[in-house]
């Protein structure tokens, strides 16, 4: 039995709680459509698999969530065109912006994307005119831990946030993280060294944005061209973070 004094949680308390679950989850079925499962979910989220079955229920039953035959989970129709609103007024908001980065690197590739569950979301490229160069689709998303964009998303999370991705990595992989975050936030630079695809390295920033959106701006190039030109990369970059669109 509670003592007298102790805080108990109130109807209010719940619902947040209840609310923060569901964001959790929509978050991490957005970041890998289609491919989990019940108990993926539960793992991701920490949860016990009938906590984690009820929530599903619940965002089923209100059309925020979908689940094929073999159990797999999608988001719902109710959702989709919420997304895909969200990214085409983050990508009107920052064309400009990357449209001023991609001129200051002599038409390098410049993407933009958002931090989904554990994943960044590409809303937006300008495609290099170079012959050799790096493109990514539209709509893909990609993992944090070897990107640029995915790096300097977690550096741009408060600690609790940032160390609460960071601890499901294993523990290499997460030490790793966790120095090159404190780095990233030292310098505001995040760096992909050959690191997700063999012969292709970016640097990225990232920040929130109104809406509490954290975007990342990205400039991936061939290897060899991106050692010649990091020192004018990273200048492009921190020029763009200076850019009136993080506050739109």
């Amino acid at each position: 039995m509670p003592s007298p004094g102790e805080n108990l949680p109130t109807g209010r308390d719940e619902g947040i709680q209840v609310l923060r679950r569901a964001a959790a989850a929509l978050d991490e079925i957005a970041a890998e459509p289609g491919r989990l499962r019940l108990v993926d979910l539960g793992e991701r989220l920490g949860l016990a698999k009938s906590t984690a079955r009820r929530l599903l229920v619940g965002l089923v039953e209100v059309g925020l969530a979908s689940v094929d035959p073999q159990g797999r989970i999608s988001l719902g129709d109710r959702l989709l065109g919420f997304g895909n609103s969200d990214g085409a007024h983050i990508s009107a908001v920052f064309r400009p912006t990357i449209e001023r980065v991609a001129r200051a690197t002599d038409g390098e590739t410049v993407d933009l994307s958002v931090l989904r569950g554990q994943r960044m979301w590409f809303v937006d490229q300008l495609e290099s005119s170079h012959r050799l160069r790096a493109v990514s689709a539209v709509g893909v998303r990609f993992p944090l831990e070897s990107t640029a964009n995915g790096k300097a998303a977690l550096a741009a999370l408060d600690d609790a946030d940032a160390e609460s991705v960071i601890s499901r990595f294993g523990p290499e992989v997460a030490a790793r993280l966790r120095a090159q975050v404190a780095e990233i936030r030292r310098t505001g630079i995040a760096f992909d060294r050959d690191e997700h695809t063999p012969g292709i390295s970016a640097a990225a920033i990232a920040r929130r944005t109104v809406g509490d959106n954290v975007v990342a701006i990205s400039v991936p190039a061939p290897s060899e061209r991106f050692g010649e030109k990091e020192q004018r990369i990273v200048d492009a970059l921190r020029a763009a973070a200076e850019s009136p669109a993080w506050s739109r």
